[in-house]
């Protein structure tokens, strides 16, 4: 077997992850098979294996992206390069793609094998969590240096809270108005 060049890995991991990304939307992480994700990406479920170990490698790349993306937000926030105006636009634009049903049914499915114990599953989505709160913290942190640590820690739980019931409330009420709850949560969480 050749392995493949770093610039053609990369490119394969990427083609892998959209395609888990479209199975997880369509099938929820429940039922999308590495057979599926494998179909979907053009490949054989045994060289999908040569990138990911399963679908819960295939998260916790997702996840760690997602807390890359983060840092570099909260690391333009914290340096000054933003300003309050552009904040709230990048939480706004956020907060709108998680009021999704695709995504509010991925993330319930995901909580959902943590709690019947998958413990690597549970693993990922506790470091993520760890992860987005501390960077949340660090954004708090450089705005309002009175808070103590327990203030700020109920601070960011009750920021995190506001944002992942979102996609919840969205299941609840579809009919929401989308934009306009997605412009005050985000007023309440950079503020």
């Amino acid at each position: 077997m050749t392995q493949a060049t770093p610039s053609a890995a990369e490119s394969l991991r990427e083609q892998i992850l959209s395609a888990a990304h479209q199975c997880f939307r369509e099938r929820g992480f429940k039922c999308a098979t590495m057979h599926h994700i494998a179909k979907r990406a053009g490949m054989s479920v045994g060289n999908l294996y040569n990138y990911f170990g399963g679908k819960e490698a295939i998260i916790d790349e997702m996840a760690q992206r997602e807390v890359g993306r983060l840092a570099r937000e909260v690391g333009e926030v914290v340096e000054g390069c933003v300003t309050i105006e552009e904040q709230l636009e990048k939480c706004y634009e956020s907060l709108m793609s998680q009021m999704t049903l695709e995504r509010a049914r991925i993330k319930i499915d995901i909580l959902e094998e943590v709690d019947k114990g998958n413990e690597r599953l549970g693993e990922i989505v506790c470091r993520y969590d760890s992860q987005v709160r501390e960077l949340i913290k660090k954004m708090h942190r450089d705005r309002r240096e009175d808070l103590s640590e327990e203030e700020l820690e109920v601070q960011v739980n009750v920021a995190m809270a506001l944002f992942d019931g979102l996609s919840l409330r969205f299941i609840a009420n579809p009919e929401m108005n989308r934009e306009q709850t997605a412009r005050v949560v985000a007023e309440m969480i950079v503020r």
